[in-house]
């Protein structure tokens, strides 16, 4: 076994969500951030409530996926990448649960899902990092007013993106 194979073989593999991270900022402060950073990457705001929002953009399941699950026989209906968050503040920390998944019609043109593994080191380690620099004092953070307006600047140049 050649030095490379070994090290390849110990990478980790990803794991399946919920994901959940910590942050000393406070929940608004996190959620705010959150919805930013997924209006930016063109995530459309499916539900919003105080400690629990979802975003969603159409996406394409890997081949093995759309092979042997989603169906392409309900017209009305698309396979999108969901992000589903969960916050929960105690004691001057916010507890983030992230759980990604994807959602597609099945046969019976029925809503299923199924698990969507985070699997992007730099990502994550991105995401991290936003939550560090949200606890830093200095940290410029939109109002949600602000973000409502930053979701429309965005949408009149892409109308694949949606803010409610």
């Amino acid at each position: 076994m050649t030095t490379f194979a070994a090290a390849r073989d110990k990478k980790p593999k990803a794991q399946p969500g919920p994901y959940i991270f910590t942050a000393k900022a406070s929940a608004q402060t996190i959620k705010t951030l959150i919805v930013q950073y997924n209006l930016r990457d063109g995530y459309a705001l499916d539900s919003d409530t105080p400690l629990q929002f979802r975003f969603s953009k159409p996406g394409e399941m890997p081949l093995i996926g759309e092979l042997f699950m989603a169906s392409s026989a309900c017209p009305d209906m698309t396979t999108k990448k969901v992000w589903s968050y969960s916050l929960v503040e105690a004691n001057g920390v916010t507890r983030v649960t992230v759980l990604p998944f994807w959602e597609y019609p099945d046969d019976y043109c029925k809503t299923q899902t199924h698990e969507l593994l985070w699997s992007q080191p730099e990502e994550i380690a991105a995401f991290r990092a936003m939550l560090d620099k949200a606890a830093a004092p200095s940290a410029t953070v939109l109002t949600p007013t602000a973000a409502l307006k930053a979701c429309l600047d965005l949408a009149k140049d892409n109308p694949s993106i949606t803010c409610k």
